[in-house]
């Protein structure tokens, strides 16, 4: 992007807010001082105190600030080849070095001002509906919220005020993350409540950010023919007039430039900026000389087709040669049940990891350190306009120098969080046996907490399997195949944990003879299919696990007789 010449010819007649030079970021440095600078000094050392962190007051903010920053790498300084980003990872640039790289786009990210506006429509929208600034805010209570006197969880009013730093962001993070809002108001790029997903190689902010940043190779790979014009409109689109989608007008990856999917403008918004007349941001408590109250919108902004590939989102297709979409955000977070295609590609390849989790785990992992390697996902879960909640995670990251190694352990996944679903469905059934009478009524839903408590027991000994097998293979390497011991100890883990759950679900205490015969046989449906004996068994061991199950009595006694 350091070809892009500042197009804008509109007069500046007073000073501006700009999002490249304000300093408008929180950040948290290792030392535990949080200080507000413009982006570019986000590899300021300061006598070995970097910055480890951003520290906006909501997690939605902290997460889209990671994205914009990001953004704005790729956007600005992206490396040519994996060289370069090689160079840069193992000595971070100056500030300075940064500071030319985003001035040549620092015309884009004018807050306010009488010319284009950060995010913001190029028309004023005169005469447009008015809204209260803190409706920005994705988890805001709603209209029929507020009249029902419902907003039990997020408070009306908090939020009156937004200084233009808190402004700026939660105008990002709507349109990153933009929900339905509505007849003609577009969700966004990723549809609303997108899931993200970002690589951490180590303790700082720079090994949170440049691990996630494409080469311009990568950019290039994303583009069609058409959409690597030299414009700074088809990256940032509010530079020039909307691409409304009035007449169902949609916005196509031909349409644009591939750098937009940082940038998306689903939302038509401007921001009305008044002086703050001793009024401190409701949000961050700081004072501003400019605040913002409220904000006009109109609806059918920039509708973004299917087709986008966000480097920083998986993504799933509902059958085989289906369009992909976007991932989003689950409740109870991202667990190694998830993994296969937020991780590894799943094993029907229907669901895909995202683009910087593919990059990280072939061609820069040797520039990581595996026991460092970390990932992090998160997201809005949505029920429509609703945020239920924000959804966040970090785990360690699977990372090998070996690919054949690593082919075996990304089976070794697939086939482990298959086995892990399968003793769910097994586990949920015989609680419902010893439960009830008719069990086949029972609602599978009111059951669901099972398979959370299940998948959250045993995360921890799926990491510590993982590590052993990873040690193991490192050291002493079965060319046949290396991940087998450690599906049979899988297996015998779930085994302990699905049955000690039983045991508490479903306790035989008290029990009267009716009742505990209908327990002793929902039990002994569990135990035998954990241990691989009848058909659930035998599934569970030779089609999910794929390790043999054990030999019936009929079967050895066919044996003994030939």
């Amino acid at each position: 992007m350091g070809e892009f010449e500042t197009k804008t010819s509109l007069a500046r007649t007073a000073p501006t807010f700009n999002l490249i030079h304000a300093p408008w970021l929180p950040v948290r440095r290792r030392s535990d001082a949080v200080e507000f600078i413009p982006p570019w000094r986000i590899t300021d050392l300061d006598d070995g105190d970097p910055f480890v962190a951003l520290a906006w007051p909501r997690p939605d903010f902290n997460g889209a600030a990671h994205e914009f920053l990001i953004g704005l790498l790729s956007t600005a300084a992206a490396p040519v080849d994996e060289g370069g980003w090689e160079d840069w990872w193992r000595a971070p640039p100056a500030p300075d070095i940064l500071k030319d790289r985003f001035d040549v786009v620092a015309h884009a990210f004018e807050l306010d001002g009488p010319g284009a506006r950060f995010l913001q429509d190029l028309d004023p929208l005169e005469g447009a509906e008015d809204k209260e600034v803190s409706a920005l805010l994705i988890d805001a209570p709603g209209k029929q919220t507020l009249r029902n006197n419902a907003d039990l969880f997020v408070k009306r009013g908090g939020t009156a005020v937004l200084g233009r730093a808190a402004a700026a962001m939660a105008l990002f993070t709507m349109n990153a993350y933009a929900p339905k809002g509505g007849r003609g108001h577009r969700v966004s790029l990723r549809g609303g409540g997108p899931l993200t997903t970002l690589v951490i190689a180590n303790d700082t902010l720079w090994g949170r950010l440049w691990p996630n940043v494409e080469t311009a190779e990568q950019i290039r790979r994303r583009a069609t023919d058409s959409a690597l014009a030299d414009d700074t409109e088809t990256v940032f689109p509010w530079l020039g007039l909307t691409r409304t989608s009035q007449n169902a007008r949609e916005t196509t990856p031909v349409d644009i430039h591939p750098l937009q999917v940082y940038w998306g403008m689903p939302r038509r918004v401007r921001l009305a900026f008044e002086d703050a007349q001793g009024r401190r941001c409701g949000l961050t408590g700081r004072d501003d000389t400019v605040v913002v109250r409220t904000y006009r919108t109109r609806a059918y902004g920039i509708n973004y087709s299917e087709g986008f590939l966000h480097p920083l989102t998986p993504y799933y297709a509902p059958k085989a040669g289906e369009a992909k979409l976007p991932m989003r955000a689950r409740s109870g977070g991202t667990v190694y049940r998830h993994w296969p295609g937020i991780v590894v590609q799943s094993e029907d390849k229907l669901r895909e990891p995202a683009q910087v989790i593919r990059q990280a785990l072939a061609e820069r992992r040797r520039d990581f350190l595996w026991r460092e390697l970390r990932f992090v996902a998160f997201g809005f879960d949505m029920n429509n306009m609703k945020a239920r909640a924000w959804i966040e995670s970090e785990t360690p990251l699977l990372l090998v120098g070996d690919q054949e190694l690593h082919d075996w352990l990304e089976q070794f996944i697939q086939l482990v969080t298959a086995g892990a679903d399968k003793v769910v469905q097994l586990l949920t059934k015989a609680v419902k046996l010893a439960l009830y009478d008719r069990p086949a009524e029972v609602c599978g839903d009111d059951y669901r907490f099972l398979g959370e408590r299940f998948y959250r027991e045993t995360e921890q000994a799926f990491h510590e399997e993982l590590n052993r097998l990873l040690i193991e293979s490192d050291n002493a390497p079965d060319p046949d195949d290396p991940t087998c011991q450690a599906r049979e100890n899988w297996a015998s883990v779930m085994a302990c944990a699905a049955l000690r759950l039983f045991d508490e679900y479903a306790p035989a205490d008290g029990l009267e003879e009716r009742d505990m015969h209908r327990h002793v046989k929902a039990h002994l449906y569990l135990s035998r299919a954990l241990r691989g004996y009848d058909k659930a068994g035998r599934s569970l061991f030779d089609d999910n696990l794929k390790i043999a199950s054990p030999e019936t009595a009929t079967a050895r006694s066919q044996k003994i007789i030939t």
